[in-house]
């Protein structure tokens, strides 16, 4: 037996109802609930609520509680890594943080300045931020996708979700707005790469968790290096 058939054979016995809801949650995050919550905070003046804190960490962290108990009913296999896949996985770890420091380093060493306790919340928001995107994405969205379509076609379009999503479509539309179209280009490859590196992640170890750690340990360090 192939090994995409392997991976496959699971999903092919989840009820059509599970999937259906599976994808349910993910219109649900990311449309009402993630643009209420404030899609794009770079666009944002710094006294808006999305600033306070430690309240956006106790949401950020509420819903990714909300999506691992979605995924208990779901896909529960997904959350499981194997003890192999972990020098893979904190390898990648240590590389997106490096990766990041370097892009932010002026940033993240003016940060320290904010005080350890709101240097920390912003980093494990920005780390929540970006483990709920895997979660939803990777995990939720293509595993439900593969019920209907290809494996490949489930990740483009997953791929092009990802793209679209609130997170970053509200900022392509405002630089498409300003005739920053070099920008917008520079911004959407870079959104289709790190897709592409995620899905191989989560299609390499068959876990969410992979490509959802790896994009924390990234996002953490955006996020504390340009709002704290």
């Amino acid at each position: 037996m192939k090994l995409d058939d392997c991976k496959n054979k699971p999903l092919k016995s989840k009820p059509t109802t599970t999937v259906n809801v599976a994808l349910f949650i993910v219109l649900l995050m990311e449309l009402p609930i993630r643009v209420f919550l404030q899609p794009d905070p770079w666009l944002l003046d710094t006294h808006h609520w999305y600033f306070y804190q430690p309240i956006r960490l106790f949401i950020e962290f509420a819903l990714v509680l909300v999506l691992i108990f979605s995924f208990r009913f779901t896909y529960p296999q997904l959350l499981r890594l194997q003890r192999s896949q972990l020098s893979l996985l904190f390898g990648c770890m240590a590389a997106s943080m490096l990766l990041f420091s370097a892009l932010e380093m002026q940033q993240l060493l003016k940060s320290f300045s904010a005080g350890i306790w709101i240097w920390l919340a912003w980093l494990f928001s920005g780390f929540c931020i970006g483990v709920g995107q895997e979660l939803l994405y990777r995990g939720l969205l293509y595993t439900s996708l593969t019920r209907y379509i290809t494996p490949k076609l489930a990740a483009i379009v997953t791929t092009l979700a990802f793209v679209l999503a609130p997170l970053h479509s509200v900022r392509l539309w405002h630089y498409v707005q300003q005739e920053l179209f070099i920008v917008v280009a520079i911004l959407i490859a870079v959104y289709i790469g790190v897709s592409v590196f995620f899905q191989w992640l989560r299609d390499h170890s068959n876990s969410v968790m992979m490509p959802a750690l790896v994009h924390g340990a990234g996002n953490a360090i955006t996020w504390v290096a340009v709002f704290a």
